[in-house]
Formats: structure tokens, sequence, C-alpha cells
């Protein structure tokens, strides 16, 4: 009987052109998506959550999607896998513009004044009546 402690991994003869660049080799030592969350460093003090992993395996971070493999019941990765997934990461990051990652520039907002507001709400009058309402 297998040693509880011991990582899983897949013992599956195959050739190397069969693998998938894009996904977990055989020699890779498998961890479920708990375990990964906790090898995670903290950030802004805060651990990374499970459903963080997962969506980044299922929906993908920025087009880059996290490696896994289905073992039965249980979803697993591997820290090769974690490794490659945050340097596809960082090399979109110096493929983007500067710009963009700075986020929106949003002007300087006008105060909402008492004109402002019943104006809005005679337009907003006139919608309603032009649709029935």
């Amino acid at each position: 009987m297998a040693d509880a402690a011991a990582p899983l991994s897949l013992d599956v003869e195959r050739p190397a052109a069969e693998v998938p660049a894009t996904r977990i080799g055989p020699d890779e030592a498998l961890i479920g998506l708990a375990d990964a969350a906790r090898l995670l460093p903290r950030i802004a003090g805060k651990k990374v959550n499970v459903a963080t992993v997962w969506r980044w395996a299922r929906v993908g971070l920025r087009g880059v999607h996290l490696e896994y493999a289905r073992v039965g019941r249980r979803i697993c990765t591997s820290h090769q896998a974690l490794l490659r997934f945050f340097s596809a990461l960082a090399d979109r990051d110096q493929h983007v513009d500067p710009a963009r990652l700075a986020g929106p520039q949003f002007g300087a907002r006008q105060p909402i004044t008492s004109q402002r507001r019943l104006r809005a709400l005679r337009q907003a009058d006139a919608v309603l009546a032009r649709a029935g309402i």
C-alpha cells in the first residue's frame, strides 16, 4: 500500500511526443488544489483561496490557464504547472502596454447640482413618456 504522505505521480510509460507541452507530465508529482493554495505566498496579508486556484484552472487569468489533472473526483496540479502558469502570466505582462496596466484614466467629476439633477429627471421622464410607460 502506498504511503499517504507520498505525492501522487503518474506512473504511465508514454513516448515524449504523446505528452502535450501544456499538460502535466507523467514525471510531475501531483498536489491537490488546496495544497497548491497553501504553497502560494500571501498577497496583501491574505491567503490565496482554493476557489481562486480552481478559477485559474477552469477560467484562466488574462488568457493563461493553470494546468490540472482530474484524479477521480479530485482536481490536482503540480509545482511545475504552478511555475509555468506564473511564468506565462509574467510573459504576458511584458507584452502589454504599460498604460493599460495603470488602469482607466478618469477626468475630474463635476459636482451634481440641483439644476443637473432636475435636467436628468426631465430627460428620464421624456424617455418614459416616449416608451408609453
